[in-house]
């Protein structure tokens, strides 16, 4: 197997680390043969101790040059890096122990969590997306591989946009064809590469990838290829829904949202709500959600309910007056200072609502609109597109009072 190479790492460790007694024993993970389990569980047993660190691992590689295969001894030395702060040898150890055992769940979350924790978001996908293929119990696994899938995503746009803008083609073009590894079905990073390509004089690659957009999806095609303020806006979408852009295409061409996609819009535009102060919740219905990551996110943060019974109902239209108080409760959760305008009318709406002061702080932001009929239809459903500006627009507010 070809062995995957994680960058050098070169920061101190920021990864928190538990109590060497918490650790899994790197033997629950290989077969440790009869003739040194003795001296294996020794080994083990000073390591947890936390005593004379350096002799250990010279123990250790004693042991591994008479037992060159013997993944769970380097899987003990890459611990005792780890515990030292250097990450790049814990990278390099985890590395040999998973080229030894690909089966070493062990190596695998650690070359995930370091790649994560040194901003690598790619190479923390792939490692991930390798641990949830050989342990798909791991529950807590698949938030972290979308949150990198993500990120790795808008990383390489971004720096692909800078890279062009600055006119060194040949990076944007490299970097756009790292990021359709990621998200190869997205149109508009076809049609994007495509038009680079010919600034390149590549005509038959463009012509490839403006044939592949069309194929994708043909009926966006020339309104993103003439308007480049559309193309702008579509990679901030790519960059936020990576590989799930598709479900966003969905969302925004809906006449209403259910409860799980308006979770989903939530934790993408405003991915930092995850790393806030939780507290946790039971929701039964959620296994197998698409977004049961983010459904968990905006019940535990207490920007959505769950029923009586600990039912989330992904799957139930959202109204327009549940989706004003997300956004209110959302408002809150990142801090934004109250703005004074005064109370907009609303018919429909009596100031005795429940609902009527979160109702007033969406309309006063401009978040969303009365309709046509002059009121606010508090328990009409509410459109993707709506959905969806009113979040573009809450981001927008947020990025201003951040500066």
């Amino acid at each position: 197997m070809n062995m995957l190479l994680l960058p050098l790492l070169l920061l101190q460790s920021s990864l928190l680390l538990p109590p060497r007694t918490a650790l899994e024993n790197p033997a629950a993970v290989s077969r440790v043969p009869a003739k040194i389990q003795k001296d294996y569980d020794k080994l083990w047993s000073r390591f947890v101790a936390a005593k004379a660190d350096s002799q250990l691992t010279r123990d250790l590689d004693s042991l591994i040059k008479k037992q060159k295969t013997f993944d769970p001894a380097v899987t003990l030395e890459a611990y005792i890096e780890l515990y030292k702060g250097n990450d790049a040898g814990a990278a390099q150890k985890f590395q040999q122990a998973y080229s030894l055992n690909p089966g070493n769940r062990i190596a695998l979350y650690y070359l995930a969590e370091l790649a994560y924790a040194h901003q690598d978001y790619s190479q923390a996908n792939r490692f991930y997306s390798l641990l949830l293929s050989i342990d798909n119990n791991r529950t807590d696994v698949e938030p972290k591989r979308q949150k990198a899938l993500l990120l790795a995503t808008e990383q390489l746009l971004r720096s692909a946009a800078v890279a062009e803008k600055d006119n060194r083609l040949g990076d944007a073009e490299e970097l756009y064809k790292q990021a359709l590894t990621i998200v190869p079905n997205d149109s508009t990073l076809h049609l994007r590469l495509a038009d680079l390509l010919a600034k390149e004089n590549k005509p038959d690659e463009a012509g490839l990838q403006r044939k592949t957009a069309e194929e994708l999806l043909p009926r966006r095609t020339e309104t993103v290829r003439n308007n480049p303020e559309r193309k702008s806006d579509d990679l901030d979408d790519l960059g936020r829904w990576g590989s799930d852009i598709g479900v966003f295409r969905e969302i925004q061409a809906a006449p209403s949202v259910t409860r799980e996609r308006v979770a989903a819009i939530i934790v993408r535009y405003f991915p930092q709500v995850t790393e806030r102060p939780k507290t946790p919740q039971i929701v039964t219905d959620i296994e197998t959600a698409w977004a049961r990551s983010e459904i968990q996110t905006v019940v535990d943060l207490g920007l959505m309910d769950t029923f009586p019974n600990h039912t989330f109902d992904p799957s139930v239209l959202v109204t327009r007056g549940d989706f004003a108080t997300t956004l209110a409760r959302l408002i809150q959760v990142l801090g934004l200072s109250p703005i004074t305008v005064a109370p907009i009318a609303t018919p429909d709406v009596a100031s005795t609502n429940a609902q009527y002061p979160d109702i007033q702080l969406v309309l006063g932001r401009g978040l969303m609109m009365l309709q046509d009929s002059g009121g606010f239809g508090i328990s009409g459903d509410i459109s993707g597109q709506d959905a969806i500006r009113a979040a573009e627009r809450l981001l927008r507010s947020f990025q201003q009072a951040q500066r």
